[in-house]
């Protein structure tokens, strides 16, 4: 193991084969921390670090950084500054921290967590959390099974592929599920759940009429629906929920609502276009 110090200016540092610890110190640093499970801080300055091979842990600290996990189960830190994490292949664990945030997961089961800030948010393949936190926030789970949590703000969640739960949290929140059978939460605020077809199966815990919405598309899988009305009249009662029939096996059900809600004020309940 090796401790390999940076300068106060712009460096460019390589790590062993074995597990070091990085200090680049300040300056826009360049460091690839080469084999082993490696410890490396970017200090202050714009740097670039790469993890490479091993369970890396990497930090960018002050400034706009970029940080690539590489192989293995890392831990990146963004720090302060509007940084970019990559995690690569593993299952990583992405904090964006303050600042405007580009987050993506890769390969792996991972965990990105946006921090403060209007961040993006990106699983990729397997199951992955995502989790906004404060401000306005976008998050898309990619394939795989994910949990999408959008925090405070106004945050657009989009489930992607798999059996995805979307929670809006405080805000006014977008939810799309994506593909396969999810499951959406809005949360406080005025929210929009948006339905575009080959959708699944999916359930909405929380609808609360006259102040959240569903947006449904215009024809969705060839239904023909060009109305609130339209969409309500495909609505019934099953086991005291409202289960919307969006065509081709799709459906929509409204957990704590009936079709007579729905059907007594459709234009309370869907948007068509």
């Amino acid at each position: 193991m090796a401790t390999i110090e940076g300068s106060a200016f712009d460096d460019f540092l390589i790590g062993s084969r074995f597990s070091d610890v990085i200090n680049a110190g300040a300056g826009d640093d360049v460091v690839r921390a080469g084999d082993g499970d490696d410890t490396v801080f970017g200090g202050q300055g714009d740097d670039l670090l790469f993890g490479e091979d091993g369970d890396d842990n990497l930090f960018g600290g002050q400034g706009d950084d970029v940080l690539f996990g590489g192989a293995g189960d890392d831990l990146l830190q963004g720090g302060a500054g509007d940084d970019v994490l990559f995690g690569g292949e593993g299952n990583d664990v992405l904090q964006g921290g303050a600042g405007a945030d580009l987050l993506q997961g890769g390969g792996g089961n991972d965990t990105l967590q946006g921090g403060a800030g209007d961040d993006i948010l990106q699983g990729g393949a397997g199951n992955d959390i995502l989790q906004g936190g404060a401000g306005d926030d976008i998050l898309q789970g990619g394939d795989g099974n994910d949990i999408l949590q959008g925090g405070a703000g106004d945050d657009i969640l989009q489930g992607g592929a798999g059996d995805d739960v979307l929670q809006g949290g405080a805000g006014d929140d977008l939810l799309f599920g994506g593909a396969g059978d999810d499951v959406l939460i809005g949360g406080a605020g005025n929210d929009v759940f948006a339905f575009t077809g080959g959708g699944g199966n999916d359930l909405v815990l929380d609808f609360e009429a006259g102040s959240d919405m569903l947006q449904i598309t215009s024809d969705i899988n060839g239904t023909g629906v060009a109305s609130a009305e339209d969409v309500a009249a495909r609505t019934t009662t099953v086991g005291g929920n409202a289960v919307v029939d969006l065509g081709n096996g799709d459906t929509l059900t409204l957990v704590g609502v009936t079709a007579e809600d729905v059907q007594s004020d459709p234009s309370n309940y869907f948007t068509v276009a």
